[in-house]
């Protein structure tokens, strides 16, 4: 019970998915599932977590947590080396609700906290691109913490100095969001070793002109032809043997039911984009197919999340 201490701020930040196939290490979504902590004034002299919820297993709940390690990297950034001295005990409850090493962010949903936290409780005012390129220094990944920022999709690119900026896309959301999680991990870093440094001209040319194509149905909110867009030559087939039913159910869903769909992250969750016009039908007709099919998969419907993360 946290009732005697002084609560300073609740935070709630959102899973994502990045590359949406073509768009790899730029392109991602926010989702509507989010994490949510509470942030306390600690009676002790170190910071404490306690976590809870279905995804906290395996979770480090010491000065290890990512939380923390944001938080740290923040005040250094602000204060030198001599952030120790500022740095304030408090103790955090969260609940996780975003699968971990799944693809969806939940390394993101860490950082995030730990960027608003600090930026809140110290009163910083730092901006959303000051944030991400703090984040970037505990979590390499632009695609995944700008749309957790930010909300919506969001393309991030680097500048001449070396940070990062991003912009959000105005999209139509005339469609659901399908997501197809397995039962098993797969740990980002060791994915990212499996693509490799060069690729063909002619892959790296095709995947530039689906992303066009995609983020163009995405504008239009025309997804009549997004199954053939969202196709990826440059990063899912180096990965396709350590998840082979997630890959197997996105060349289904593409090939046989012009659904546009794609690894999320770096897997194994599989994300589809299934048009409002076509839902009925697909629930009807495909759905409860797929699920007999890939009996070890989590189907779970969600929706862009636009709003960003945010304390409150």
């Amino acid at each position: 019970m946290m009732n005697d201490k002084k609560l300073l701020t609740r935070v709630r930040t959102y899973a994502t998915s990045a590359n949406l196939g073509p768009g790899f290490d730029c392109a991602g979504i926010a989702l509507d599932i989010y994490n949510e902590c509470e942030v306390y004034s600690g009676n002790s002299k170190n910071s404490r977590i306690s976590l809870k919820g279905r995804n906290a297993h395996g979770i480090v709940e010491d000065g290890n947590n990512l939380i923390f390690k944001t938080i740290r990297k923040v005040l250094e950034k602000k204060y030198g080396a001599c952030y120790g001295k500022y740095e304030k005990p408090v103790e955090i409850v969260c609940e996780i609700n975003v699968p971990v090493e799944r693809g969806l962010g939940g390394s993101s949903t860490a950082v995030v906290a730990g960027l608003l936290i600090a930026n809140k409780i110290y009163s910083l005012n730092l901006s959303d691109t000051e944030l991400l390129n703090i984040g970037l220094d505990i979590e390499p990944h632009p695609d995944n913490i700008a749309p957790c920022i930010a909300g919506g999709l969001v393309i991030s690119y680097r500048l001449k100095s070396g940070n990062y900026s991003f912009e959000k896309i105005k999209i139509k959301e005339n469609f659901k969001i399908l997501l197809m999680i397995p039962g098993f991990k797969v740990n980002t870093s060791e994915a990212r070793k499996l693509i490799p440094d060069l690729i063909p001209k002619e892959d790296a040319i095709s995947n530039i002109a689906n992303f066009a194509m995609l983020i163009n149905c995405f504008k239009e909110g025309n997804m009549e032809n997004a199954a053939n867009f969202i196709r990826d030559k440059i990063h899912q087939p180096f990965r396709k043997n350590i998840y082979p039913h997630s890959f197997n159910l996105v060349e289904e869903l593409n090939n046989d039911y012009e659904i546009p769909a794609a690894i999320s992250g770096s897997g194994p969750a599989v994300l589809a984009f299934i048009p409002e016009s076509r839902f009925s039908a697909f629930s009807a007709d495909v759905l409860d197919a797929l699920k007999k099919k890939y009996q070890n998969f989590e189907f779970k419907l969600t929706a862009i999340r636009n709003k960003g993360s945010y304390c409150f």
